[in-house]
């Protein structure tokens, strides 16, 4: 059982789909239950394979491996080998645990929903991308889950979105549609370099990853390396919508329902950072450290750029977005340390930072449902009406701001002493971002929760009993990461060490 629970973990929702299919359209209670059962089965199972995840190993367990596709003389008379491969290491784990839960508790927070049908199928074709992308092994298969979040997410939000939801979708399809193109560019040209040593064109990261390691500098050349990683890294960018490339970042949040920007924020935008970790420094060391200065340049500009621009916002979500950002600018610096320090703290980051940037939109979409607007200036005095909702809204502004004993100080704390050591005048910089996140974060809680309360918020409604599950959940694991940081960096030391000794060839 145990080595056929990552395709139930990722084909269960796609599973759930297709029930949903034959459920009729008059239905309204049905689809959610489906989908809460495929995405509740998933979380069940990735609890399972944390139990019993070896973390003094480096290597990939429960590994699923399957003969796919074979083409003889596909390239220069070397035949190309796509395989079924899934497995999970000390970097997924973490990637595996964040999507089953944000996806789950994303099901738990949608109200009710016109079209409920085919809202959550495509919600539950997304939730199948999200796990293959962390799960697969083959690059080619990679490729296809990440494909396979581009046309739900257009729906989710093209239908169930705001008033501009059209434009914003077709324009979050072509950005991400530029980043996966430039990933299948980098993706293709790994393979066709790693055939040179293996003799076999094969999508395997694993035998990509050897080959790289292994192969003379005249068959690989360090050039060939630099020249993929920048555009791998290019693709990341827009990915992970850094600047300059952030415009369709903010506009996705602004319109999308609630539970999408919760996956948004708390999963979908953290596929970038797992290329990064996953192919960058796990298969181009060399690439990455030759450019690290740039990497950190470029994570300093979007710490203190996003920051800047979330103290003038007026929309809770677009500042969300930009703070979110911003807390993945400190991940690029932390990668740029190349340290094992660095590393780790950028993958705490993004891992925190998801399930940051779940609740917080989670609490947001719970306040516009009561009073109808996410506009800082039109809240005011939510405290009195709303305790329990703003008090828990203050809980994950600290955590964003990173408040000691949670999973934000921790995950700025270790990216910064990696930093340090590497880049100790931009690092320095990069610090004022944690300062101008108090600043904007507490100025956005002082002008939404406190002050008087005008007559149209008096009476509103606190949280209901559904909407505690969410809210102590993630409240709880950010602060079970926070005040023991070692369930978190037990699962990544030893992977992060393997890269780490990689480091320089």
């Amino acid at each position: 059982m145990m080595g056929n629970l990552l395709t139930l973990i990722v084909f269960l929702p796609l599973l759930g789909a297709l029930i949903l299919g034959f459920v009729p359209r008059s239905n309204d209670s049905q689809p959610k239950a489906v989908a809460m059962i495929a995405t509740l089965l998933p979380l069940l199972f990735a609890g399972i394979l944390y139990a019993n995840f070896d973390s003094g190993q480096t290597g990939m367990q429960f590994t699923e491996s399957h003969d796919w596709i074979h083409i003889a003389h596909a390239f220069q008379d070397k035949s190309l080998v796509i395989g079924y491969s899934l497995g999970v290491d000390g970097l997924s784990m973490p990637f595996l645990l964040l999507t089953a839960v944000v996806t789950f508790l994303g099901v738990l927070a949608t109200k009710h929903m016109h079209r409920a049908k085919e809202f959550y199928i495509w919600y539950l074709i997304l939730v199948t991308g999200l796990y293959g992308c962390f799960l697969s092994l083959d690059l080619f298969l990679f490729f296809l889950f990440l494909e396979m979040t581009l046309v739900p997410m257009y729906f989710l939000i093209g239908i169930w979105g705001g008033d501009r939801k059209g434009q914003v979708a077709t324009k979050f399809l072509i950005y991400r549609g530029l980043a996966s193109v430039g990933i299948l560019v980098a993706f293709v040209a790994l393979a066709y370099k790693a055939a040179m040593v293996t003799g076999v064109m094969t999508m395997d990261m694993i035998a990509i990853t050897d080959a790289f390691a292994k192969a003379p500098a005249d068959v690989i050349t360090s050039s060939f390396k630099q020249g993929i990683f920048l555009v791998l890294f290019l693709a990341i960018l827009i990915e992970e919508a850094f600047f300059p490339f952030h415009t369709w970042l903010p506009d996705t949040h602004e319109q999308a329902p609630t539970s999408i920007s919760m996956v948004v924020g708390g999963v979908l935008m953290k596929i970038g950072a797992y290329v990064l970790f996953r192919i960058g420094v796990g298969i181009l060391p060399d690439a990455v450290q030759y450019f690290a200065t740039l990497i950190a340049v470029i994570g300093v500009i979007n710490i203190v750029y996003a920051a800047l621009v979330a103290m003038v916002q007026r929309d809770w979500r677009r500042l969300l977005a930009f703070s979110a950002i911003s807390h993945m600018g400190v991940v690029l610096l932390g990668v740029a340390a190349m340290n094992q320090a660095g590393l780790q703290g950028g993958v705490f980051m993004t891992i925190s930072s998801g399930l940051l940037s779940g609740l917080l939109f989670f609490l947001i979409g719970a306040i516009k449902e009561r009073t109808g607007t996410t506009i800082i200036g039109a809240l005011g005095g939510l405290s009195k009406p709303m305790p329990i909702l703003a008090g828990f809204l203050l809980v994950a502004a600290l955590g964003s701001l990173g408040l000691p004993g949670m999973s934000g100080f921790i995950s700025e704390i270790l990216a910064f002493m990696g930093a340090f050591k590497a880049f100790p005048v931009l690092s320095a910089v990069g610090t004022l971002g944690i300062i101008l996140a108090a600043v904007y974060l507490l100025w956005a809680m002082q002008r939404t929760t406190y002050g008087p309360t005008t007559a149209q918020l008096e009476g509103l409604p606190d949280a209901r009993a559904v909407e505690y599950v969410p809210m102590v959940v993630l409240v709880a694991l950010i602060i079970l990461i926070g005040v023991y940081p070692s369930i978190l960096g037990d699962l990544v030391n030893h992977t992060i060490s393997s890269y780490v000794t990689r480091i320089g060839g």
